[in-house]
């Protein structure tokens, strides 16, 4: 059975990482660019969250210190950083996902990340429609602020609790992902792919019987 199902992660993978993915990054603008004054605690924390969570050591308590850090904050700053991110998919990139559309591929991301970061990010780059499903977890907001955020999938396992929840064949799916988070859905899908821009994920995965490409132009071999 040819896939005709291409299920994308969005940072590290969609959105290259070098070296911030987009939560980290929307927690660097909190703290470095926003117009009152970051309490010093705040900021230490704010660093520290971001070093753990680069070393994977946080896995989901991330999206505490993630919260709490973020609180208060006006949701139009999403914008702001959305568009620092869409300027990191390259041109290239772009056209591979606009090619994949056009060939009748049906396309959808799957992030433990922020939908709201995501999508604004995807729309930016003139990628949102190539995607009839985006799934994340989503900010709660009052009066214009974050207060709050709504868990749709907060671990790996979320992710592959909604695919089969989808009824969608492992046979007909290619998985994009390119670490922790996406490994419960790489191990279920038929067609596996870590995005490997540095070379150092083939060593680490040497034992799955992952397809590794380092851009998304690579993925053309595959499909």
């Amino acid at each position: 059975m040819k896939p005709d199902t291409i299920i994308w992660d969005f940072d590290g993978t969609i959105l290259p990482s070098d070296p911030y993915d987009s939560e980290q990054t929307l927690l660097l603008y909190r703290i470095t660019a926003a117009e009152e004054k970051i309490p010093i605690i705040r900021r230490v924390v704010a660093k520290a969250a971001i070093y753990a969570d680069r070393k994977e050591w946080l896995k989901a308590s991330f999206k505490k210190y993630y919260l709490w850090l973020l609180k208060g904050t006006p949701i139009e700053v999403l914008d702001r950083v959305a568009e620092k991110l869409a300027k990191k998919i390259t041109l290239a990139d772009r056209r591979i996902y606009w090619g994949l559309y056009d060939k009748g591929y049906s396309m959808i991301v799957l992030s433990c990340g922020t939908f709201d970061l995501i999508k604004r990010t995807l729309y930016l780059a003139d990628l949102e429609n190539c995607f009839t499903v985006i799934k994340g977890n989503h900010f709660e907001t009052q009066n214009n602020l974050i207060t709050g955020m709504a868990y749709h999938m907060l671990t790996p396992k979320d992710k592959l609790t909604l695919i089969k929840d989808r009824g969608m064949l492992s046979e007909a799916t290619i998985v994009v992902g390119d670490g922790y988070t996406d490994l419960p859905l790489l191990d279920w899908a038929e067609i596996p792919v870590i995005m490997d821009r540095t070379g150092l994920k083939r060593k680490r995965f040497a034992q799955k019987r992952y397809h590794f490409i380092s851009t998304a132009a690579d993925i053309m071999e595959i499909v």
